[in-house]
């Protein structure tokens, strides 16, 4: 096969008449402008000056006349003439967003009505020696989307409702947590491949059975123009393996098992490696080789247990018959402008996320079916992966021309994503459902517009062309109610979204929680790249802007004013905005996993943003970590020590995930913030393996006459002669607490170039300190942390600058420090 890449430079303007839509001041040059693909329209206005920044300040209001417009991007290329030589030419368009029209030398070649999806055509008719002209016309996504619904019928959707008739990322025509930024261009690979004969698509690796001894995988490909016998060559290479076989091609479709010595095992993170397998196939006809792919592959099995209980039903993930728990966050696109995300950012927020001890990342429906990296690195990271597909928030159509386009479409997702080990669900929607059954309360699930694609066509696409994981109807979903606490799978938005607040999630005992949140703010030297500093007021009409949720900065008002003393600047408002985010995820998860596997899961919303904002995120868009993501390496790590607090006493739990029984000893103390220990209690635990249990119980006598606005308790679970999780119960909330003045000591030493240790150290207690760089990016293994009196407390800093500008550059900042 010969291919010639068309990605790179080519040119685009407006199409047409401009919209009315279009200010004066935004009036386009009658000339062909340089763009980039893969690409979208926004970042090539944006490139060439004639659109600002639409993340700065309120420049999202200046570019909706965009979306409204229509545009066509233009390039020329030569073909060789070995390339004309081939039987057959076809132009791969590997993602057109959305409505496009293809034009080659003038004529039509075809047009696509979906972003999701791979584009073939057959475009040798078209083309001709020397020059070749492709041009791409883009509708208006806006436009034709509002003529369909007027055409069709409106539907019940949250948000914008034309949005559905779109296969279209659902989120670029705006959601809570982000801008309205609904973008047009070619914004994945475009090629020509030029072939004679027989081509092999579609290979998967099947999992059928796995034991220590052996693991039995059946190969499957799809011989496209097949018109005689051939050959296929199968290797398959792994570290202490390799199996050699070849493969008659009879037909179409090929078929065979290959068997698998000692197979090594893939694992979440946590709980074993991540070994990987190659599976290369070669087609050959005679001596000649037409083709050649390589597969990678895992061996691995996924279940979900959902067995009867006494609280309803289990809703459990097994991998490899081991029960896991699932510990991780909810997932969206990195950026509005999809095209510009790094292959670098795919890397340090999965690895972020692998080092929070996270095990599992949901793919949310309203986004998109994610680039190869990303599953790539979840397979090597061990993140398993809840795939949504993508709808969300409404319902759908169910004319047969969207149901054909939704059938077709989960054909070409399944297959392109089915040999990856990190996908352990398929799920059909976000939220589709359950809003339905909330706003119609008498009605089934089934009568929702667009069910069919939920409950008929899309298990009947994984049955068929996976077969190996469990595909889920919706997230939430279950038996009944779709949000139920009893079975299934749960969202949990009453804390937050309907004002309650954190301490409200200790009454849901959901079975499997795949979302739940608290906003916080961005960091602040991330607002500081969009705003001016006039803008740095949280009523700011600025910043209220880069709040999408309705009455998002009241609610960040609400819940400070419950926990703290309420700021007089700008940064102590980010500050204890992300101090309550950090104790809200905290709270919740270490309920649900003390109940580990009555309830079975925690995906907290969201790791990450795609744009400036103050969100759900724990994990800003310049990639800087909020306090919840240090938060999360502490409530998500193996072993949990964690206070319940009960009617008439509090009890101290052990949560181990470790599939081996623990001995520890645990010791709680009753101290002061000035220092003092008051009283000392030690009890030595066995932790049964993967699993749950309580530890200890403190009376109320014990800390009776305290003043509890100066003390707190602390505990420590100890294994081997090592601190291996530690917590603290505070009896009054952070607005109460008479915190002593905090002296903090900075030890900073150059361990390695790139790597620095600060010692911190204080004579009282120091309650949430922040560690920052000013003016520069630095990676802190942890950070707003509760420094003990008298103890000092080690943190890893990795960072390019000079020893002096580190020290120079460090700030400090705890509770203490009161605006």
């Amino acid at each position: 096969m010969k291919t010639l890449n068309l990605n790179g430079n080519w040119e685009f303007k407006s199409e047409g008449p401009p919209s009315p839509a279009r200010p004066l001041e935004f009036a386009l040059p009658d000339r062909w402008m340089s763009g980039t693909v893969p690409g979208t329209v926004h970042t090539d206005l944006l490139a060439n000056g004639c659109i600002p920044d639409p993340f700065y300040r309120m420049n999202e209001l200046e570019v909706q006349w965009v979306d409204k417009e229509r545009w066509v991007y233009r390039r020329e290329f030569v073909v060789s003439t070995a390339m004309f030589r081939e039987e057959s030419i076809e132009l791969v368009a590997e993602g057109l967003d959305t409505y496009a029209t293809v034009i080659l030398n003038g004529k039509r070649a075809g047009s696509t009505a979906n972003m999701f999806i791979a584009h073939r055509f057959d475009v040798k008719a078209f083309l001709r020696k020397g020059n070749n002209v492709l041009e791409i016309h883009f509708d208006s996504p806006v436009q034709r989307t509002q003529a369909l619904e007027k055409k069709h019928g409106a539907l019940r959707v949250a948000l914008e409702p034309p949005r559905v008739y779109a296969r279209k990322a659902q989120y670029s025509f705006s959601w809570d947590w982000g801008p309205k930024l609904t973008t047009s261009g070619i914004w994945r690979n475009i090629s020509l491949h030029a072939r004679s004969g027989a081509v092999m698509e579609d290979p998967f690796v099947k999992i059928v059975s796995v034991s220590a001894r052996v693991a039995i995988v059946e190969v499957t490909a799809r011989i496209r123009d097949f018109d005689r016998p051939m050959v296929l060559d199968a290797t398959v290479q792994g570290k202490k393996t390799r199996i050699h076989t070849k493969v008659d091609v009879i037909g179409e479709g090929v078929k065979f098992r290959l068997t698998i010595p000692s197979p090594q095992l893939w694992w979440p993170n946590g709980y074993g490696d991540q070994p990987m397998y190659a599976l290369t196939l070669a087609l050959r006809d005679g001596k000649k080789e037409l083709q050649q792919r390589e597969v990678p592959f895992a061996v691995r099995t996924v279940s979900l247990l959902q067995q009867k209980d006494r609280e309803g039903k289990s809703f459990i993930i097994e991998v490899n018959g081991v029960k896991i728990y699932c510990k991780g966050a909810d997932w969206i696109p990195c950026d509005n402008f999809i095209p510009r995300i790094a292959d670098a950012t795919y890397e340090k927020l999965l690895l972020m996320a692998k080092e929070a001890h996270m095990n599992m990342i949901r793919v949310w429906g309203g986004g998109i079916y994610e680039q190869e990296i990303f599953y790539d690195i979840c397979d090597r990271l061990g993140l398993m992966v809840w795939q949504d597909f993508m709808y969300a928030c409404g319902e759908y159509p169910e004319l047969p021309w969207f149901l054909a386009e939704a059938r077709a479409e989960a054909e070409q997702v399944v297959r392109r994503l089915r040999n990856h080990p990190s996908i352990v669900v398929w799920c059909g929607n976000n939220e589709c459902e359950w809003l339905f059954c909330t706003e119609n309360p008498t009605k089934s699930p089934d009568e929702m517009t667009g069910s069919r694609i939920f409950r008929e066509i899309l298990p009947a696409v994984c049955r068929t062309y996976d077969g190996t994981r469990p595909y889920w109807r919706s997230s939430p979903f279950g038996t009944g109610f779709p949000n139920s606490q009893t079975d299934g799978n749960h969202h949990q938005w009453d804390v937050w979204s309907f004002w309650k607040d954190y301490k409200e999630y200790e009454n849901d005992d959901a079975r499997f929680v795949t979302e739940f949140g608290f906003q916080g703010p961005a960091n602040r030297e991330t607002f500081e790249r969009v705003t001016v500093a006039a803008d740095r007021h949280p009523q700011s009409e600025v910043m209220e802007h880069h709040n999408k949720q309705v009455e998002g900065t009241e609610r960040l008002f609400r819940f400070q004013a419950a926990h703290y003393r309420l700021p007089a600047s700008f940064d102590g408002f980010v500050y204890q905005g992300q101090l309550v985010q950090a104790e809200a995820l905290k709270f919740a998860v270490e309920h649900w996993r003390r109940r580990k596997f009555r309830t079975a899961g925690s995906l907290f919303w969201q790791l990450n943003d795609c744009w400036p904002v103050s969100s759900w995120a724990v994990i800003d868009s310049s990639l800087r970590p909020k306090a919840a993501y240090f938060y999360a390496k502490k409530f998500f790590a193996p072993i949990l020590v964690s206070f319940r607090k009960t009617h008439n006493a509090l009890e101290v739990w052990g949560t181990s995930d470790l599939l081996r029984p623990l001995s520890a000893r645990v010791t709680v103390e009753l101290r002061s913030f000035s220092g003092k220990k008051v009283w000392e209690k030690k009890v030595t635990a066995r932790i049964l393996a993967n699993s749950s249990q309580r530890l200890m119980k403190i009376e109320p006598e014990s800390h009776a006459g305290i003043d509890f606005r100066t003390h707190y308790l602390h505990a420590s679970l100890t294994a081997r002669g090592e601190e291996v999780s530690e917590n603290r119960f505070f009896f009054v909330e952070p607005k109460h607490m008479e915190l002593p003045p905090a002296v903090i000591s900075t030890d900073v030493r150059r361990v390695r170039p790139g790597v620095f240790r600060i010692a911190l150290s204080s004579p009282t207690f120091a309650k949430n300190v922040r560690l920052e760089l000013e003016g520069t990016n630095g990676e802190f293994s942890d950070n707003y942390v509760d420094l003990e009196a008298k103890k000092s407390r080690i943190i890893a800093l990795k960072c390019r600058e000079r020893f002096g500008k580190v020290r120079k550059k460090l700030r400090v900042r705890s509770l203490q420090d009161r605006d």
